[in-house]
């Protein structure tokens, strides 16, 4: 989308954790043990009735002929930049598309494949995609597929399917593989999608067999890659890199489940999770990727293993963690259940322990009948993925019914929307009689800076910023709200000098039709961030 005088960012947008709003969260530490609940039908929606959350299935694979229908990842966007459509995926690898807010089908992605599969981060029809040695983008109207580059002299190029884009959609960071009797991996390679040009080059060792995922960072400044051991030195361990292949630290992680991401203070971070034998649990823990400073988050039982998801664009000081039983508990009762146990919370990145406990997932992957790997589903494991506004949760789960089947794995979606306002906060009391975008204040602005608005009726409103080009950046509101006057912070700490232009749209309640949408009153101010 474009205005005049506006454009697209090439920063990260985050919100201040001052401005949200919570209600009637579970916070405590204690078990909650998982009810034993009827299976949910397609399309019908019930109350997670621990949590008071809502709970909303979107498939049925058995009945479609399809191995599950899951996330791609926990470490994968699974909605578009302006949530309007989500991508769901085959337990086989088809890609399948969905409405973003109703869930309905839409079609298969034939072509669409392989080990990343990204969501354009700034065009809501796009989605780039690597297969064998080559970047192709892929958009979802039009059904046209484009080769981007094709990379020579290797046999696969991809983060072997756990990284992601940067977040403005310009850098790539992959290893490039070669196969003859096996893989072997040749290069950490970072590539700049706008200037279509190779940046740097980083070679591995010809010894190198352990190798789990590389990705650039969500702002592009550095490349993290985890080689799956536990050892100290280099090409051991997680190893950070600046954007050049500079080496900057180390740490002897192993492979546990992790995300990269972007705290309230605007700090690029790994989060990952990772077993200490002398204490007989497992932690998770923050790494700023500038210098490696660690921040422990919580410990957890040793008896089951989670994922985590950093997908979240707003609600920056929140993780999200998805649990499951692992191999060592392959039965559970209410007496014997554990602290966080087969749930998805929120995890405050802050260090305080803080959570947000969201939903259980109602999904096992182990068990008498599927006791190890090889006799298990993988997708079983619920893969939760947080929405970009930080509201919804996709995961996976078999309800606990034929765990042997991959047919039984679903998609679910947890909707707790109702319980936070994204960055929103209403201001008074008093019922505005029109309505009004105000200037941001302050203007201009270092780090952040907060835009009012108002409303006389409940609308669906959507607040998004352009630069100069006249290219959507991100949106910061898009939802229903209630008639009052809301504040909406901008947190921009390591963003480009210049000038912004900020839109507020508003549909009407007059027309039915149009009660969904935005842009009966349309209204743009400008904005200025000066360092």
């Amino acid at each position: 989308m474009k205005i005049a005088n506006s454009a697209l960012i090439f920063l990260l947008l985050m919100f201040d954790s001052c401005l949200i709003t919570y209600a009637q969260w579970v916070t405590h530490h204690n078990p909650v043990f998982q009810p034993n609940i009827p299976k949910p039908s397609v399309g019908m929606a019930i109350t997670d009735p621990k949590f008071g959350t809502a709970l909303i299935r979107l498939s049925n694979a058995r009945e479609l002929g399809y191995a599950g229908i899951v996330p791609q990842y926990s470490k994968r966007q699974a909605w578009n930049v302006d949530e309007s459509l989500m991508l769901l995926f085959t337990g086989d690898g088809r890609a399948l598309l969905y409405d973003g807010e109703t869930y309905q089908f839409i079609k298969v992605l034939d072509g669409v494949g392989g080990e990343d599969v990204f969501w354009h981060p700034t065009n809501p029809e796009i989605i780039i995609y690597a297969q064998d040695n080559a970047l192709y983008s892929y958009n979802v109207k039009t059904e046209a597929s484009t080769q981007i580059r094709s990379f020579v002299g290797y046999t696969f190029t991809n983060t072997r399917g756990e990284g992601n884009l940067s977040r403005d959609g310009r850098y790539y960071a992959f290893v490039g593989q070669v196969y003859d009797t096996e893989t072997h991996f040749r290069d950490i390679v970072v590539y700049d999608i706008v200037a279509d040009s190779i940046i740097s080059k980083l070679a591995l060792p010809p010894t190198l067999s352990d190798f789990d995922w590389v990705s650039i960072s969500p702002l592009g400044n550095y490349v993290v890659v985890d080689y799956a051991t536990e050892n100290t030195g280099r090409f051991e361990g997680v190893e950070v890199y600046d954007k050049k292949l500079n080496f900057i630290w180390q740490k002897p992680l192993g492979a546990g489940h992790s995300d990269l991401g972007i705290d309230e203070e605007g700090n690029e971070i790994l989060v990952f999770h990772f077993y200490d034998s002398e204490a007989n649990c497992y932690f998770i823990k923050k790494f700023r990727l500038s210098d490696g400073k660690e921040t422990s988050l919580l410990e957890l039982s040793w008896q089951f293993d989670l994922h985590i998801s950093c997908q979240n664009e707003a609600r920056p000081e929140w993780c999200f963690v998805s649990t499951f039983d692992a191999e060592a508990r392959l039965t559970d009762d209410s007496l014997s259940w554990l602290p966080f146990e087969d749930e998805i919370f929120a995890l405050k990145l802050d260090g305080s322990r803080e959570v947000q406990r969201i939903a259980h997932h109602h999904s096992r992957r182990f068990s008498p009948t599927a006791p190890d790997r090889d006799h298990s589903v993988y997708w079983a494991e619920p893969h939760a993925t947080v929405s970009r506004n930080g509201g919804r949760i996709l995961f996976g789960s078999n309800w606990r019914e034929k765990v042997e089947e991959d047919s039984s794995v679903d998609a679910y979606v947890v909707d707790f929307r109702s319980k936070i306002r994204v960055g929103v906060q209403e201001q008074d009391n008093s019922m505005p009689k029109e309505i009004h975008l105000e200037q941001n204040y302050p203007n201009p602005f270092n780090p952040s800076t907060t835009i009012g608005f108002s409303l006389p009726y409940r609308s669906y409103v959507t607040l998004k910023v352009y630069n100069l080009l006249g290219e959507e950046v991100v949106t910061l509101v898009s939802e229903e709200r209630n008639a009052g006057r809301y504040r909406v912070k901008w947190y921009a700490k390591g963003f480009a000098n210049g000038v912004y232009f900020y839109c507020l749209s508003v549909g009407t309640p007059k027309d039915p039709a149009n009660f969904g949408k935005a842009g009966e009153y349309f209204q743009v101010r400008k904005l200025m961030l000066l360092r």
